[in-house]
């Protein structure tokens, strides 16, 4: 009792100083965290890797920007980030002290300073341009932005030391999309899905938005086809239902921009099957992507024509429907919105409006938050905000990134090339061959998702490793008949 004593004389100070100053609550917290993830930073890395893979999906729709609502408001999404940000850090430290490196290769590295680089220039144009607002938003972006690839940095931590975690992560990742669907069942069955567009219920789950949902859901259905070639019959069997089944979630979104990335993504991961299993092994991928797109159509194929089939032609009435809001979804309001973004962007071509500027300055507002639209398209982001200087840091950071996934894919096992393809695919899919449709920067859900995927890339592979050791045991044998 008198051991316990302090302890609860410090909780009741506290709690009476959290009543007058909340903050001091949060900072009470943000302490106690750092010490335990010094202290026990082993199963603080399990923690939130798990987290990063399975909890994070479930908070997006907290992500959303109402009317009235500040970009810094804290909710369960931003608590989050703030949260894995802090841990990496205090992390960082724990491996810094042991003498172990923070990143585990170079090309990885040098893809994120692009990626610094690039938010760093427009951030500073911002600050340039629109003094204390415009750093505001800037460092808002910056923060997220460095939460994610703290998260990535979590991940690869936890997966360099045991093979096994490879495919726990796996899992991981699996049981994060048990919540999202499950409310998106919910939806389906209560109509109570996402309703802007007149006569569509369109399926969100615990997404701020239809077009998050669908791309999340992406790399899962080319991760369990990219697996049907090296799996065994009843895998097969639990792969393709689950392809099926994501596929029609997908449909239900009715999400032009998920329906183009699944449609690159699938077309994507044959050409680089060919570069480990050939020529034939193209051929059978060809082939059940074909056969797995015709059971798709076949189940929600009249979703997908109902959702293209009212996409208008450009004139007067799109740009109407366009500076209304109307026609959010449209192809045509797209083009409408980034040829206006663009232009704007033409004021400052050279470092942009600065960091997060695009949802502040674009004179197309959303009816439904009073808030500006984003730009829809990632590399038109990027030079408005930017501008030339960061759309070039940007793309090379994807160039570079994108490099390093498909070398990773290629040296990997037969075992793990199938899912680490898809993860490659999923990436070059979302981040070049959509055109920058999917806006991907914008999709912190979906960043976490891809790239704890790559993380994962980064475990030890336990094939490579026993015929690397068998090459090395014949190769002494060669060497004793030699000498003898």
């Amino acid at each position: 009792m008198n051991r316990a004593l302090p302890w609860v004389l410090a909780v009741a100070a506290l709690a009476a100083a959290a009543t007058a100053v909340p903050s001091a609550a949060a900072l009470t917290v943000a302490i106690a965290v750092g010490v335990a993830v010094w202290r026990w930073p082993t199963a603080a890395l399990e923690t939130a890797a798990f987290a990063v893979l399975a909890v994070r999906p479930s908070l997006d729709v907290f992500s959303e920007r109402r009317l009235g609502l500040s970009e810094f408001a804290v909710n369960p999404a931003v608590v989050f980030g703030l949260g894995v940000l802090a841990v990496a850090v205090v992390l960082a430290l724990v491996r810094a002290r042991s003498g172990q490196t923070l990143w585990p290769d170079r090309t990885l590295l040098r893809s994120h300073l692009w990626l610094l680089a690039g938010y760093g220039l427009a951030f500073l144009s911002g600050a340039r341009l629109y003094g204390a607002s415009g750093a505001a938003t800037g460092s808002r972006e910056l923060i997220r932005i460095t939460s994610i690839v703290a998260a990535f940095l979590i991940v690869l931590w936890w997966v360099e030391v045991d093979p096994s975690r490879y495919w726990r992560g796996w899992a991981y990742l699996v049981a994060g999309l048990v919540i999202p669907i499950g409310v998106a069942g919910w939806q389906w069955a209560t109509e109570t899905g996402n309703l802007d567009i007149e006569g569509m219920n369109r399926l969100q789950g615990t997404f701020s938005h239809p077009n998050a949902l669908g791309p999340y859901l992406v790399p899962f259905i080319l991760f369990a086809i990219g697996g049907l070639q090296t799996s065994s019959r009843m895998r097969q069997l639990a792969r393709a239902v689950g392809a099926l089944g994501l596929t029609v979630l997908v449909a239900l979104t009715y999400s032009r921009t998920a329906l183009f990335v699944l449609l690159v993504g699938l077309a994507t991961l044959p050409l680089l099957h060919s570069g480990r299993f050939g020529w034939r092994g193209v051929l059978r991928g060809l082939a059940l992507v074909l056969l797995l797109a015709g059971f798709g159509w076949w189940l929600a194929g009249g979703l997908i024509v109902q959702r293209f089939a009212d996409v208008p032609s450009l004139g007067r009435s799109a740009w109407e429907a366009a500076q209304t809001g109307a026609s959010e979804n449209s192809f045509t309001w797209r083009l409408i919105n980034w040829a206006g973004l663009i232009d704007l962007g033409l004021q400052h071509p050279i470092a942009g409006h600065g960091a997060g500027m695009t949802m502040v300055l674009n004179p197309l507002v959303s009816p439904t938050n009073g808030i500006p639209f984003n730009a829809h398209n990632d590399f038109v982001r990027f030079f408005f905000e930017g501008g030339l200087l960061g759309l070039s840091c940007y793309v090379l950071y994807g160039v570079l990134l994108c490099s390093w996934l498909v070398a990773r894919a290629r040296t990997g096992s037969a075992e793990r090339a199938a899912s680490a393809y898809a993860v490659a695919a999923a990436w070059i899919a979302m981040f070049f061959l959509t055109g920058g449709t999917p806006e991907l920067s914008l999709q912190t859900a979906v960043q976490y998702e891809l790239y704890g995927m790559a993380a994962l890339l980064n475990a030890p592979d336990v094939m490579n490793g026993l015929r690397s050791a068998g090459a090395a045991s014949e190769d002494m044998l060669r060497e004793r008949a030699a000498a003898t």
